[in-house]
């Protein structure tokens, strides 16, 4: 079946306005006979959705969506926080990995100083001693 409508049918579907620059657009029906309605949605910066609404109230189906599309994001934001958690206990237990290697790796380099340290001594008194032997040697 076509229809055709006039351009007057179709500006009375729905106003626009302009509010602090941009411009806004309503939602507006127009009947055909008894049991079905042609809705136009304008949604800003996109094209016109459209939607033919058989027997049962547009509001029923607009909140039925509304509720389906808020349980949608409900989810993935669950989702998200699970990934977000199991994020934040990788980063943990790679801190807590870093943190032992480090402590690890700086006795290691403590105890090669604390060796070292205790070489150079033992070379100093040895020197320190043969020099003394030396000069208790050229005093007599």
């Amino acid at each position: 079946m076509a229809m055709s409508f006039s351009g007057a049918v179709l500006s009375g579907m729905g106003s626009s306005f302009h509010s602090v620059g941009t411009k806004q657009s309503s939602v507006g029906a127009v009947g055909f006979g008894r049991k079905s309605e042609l809705v136009v949605v304008a949604q800003r910066k996109k094209s016109l959705v459209y939607a033919v609404k058989g027997d049962g109230n547009i509001l029923d189906d607009i909140n039925d969506a509304t509720k389906k599309a808020s349980d949608f994001m409900t989810e993935k934001t669950k989702e998200a926080l699970v990934d977000g958690e199991k994020a934040k206990d990788y980063v943990v237990e790679k801190t807590v990995e870093a943190n032992e290697t480090t402590t690890d790796e700086a006795k290691k380099a403590f105890d090669y100083v604390t060796e070292k340290g205790k070489e150079a001594g033992n070379k100093a008194a040895e020197f320190v001693e043969g020099k003394a032997g030396e000069a208790k040697d050229a005093i007599k």
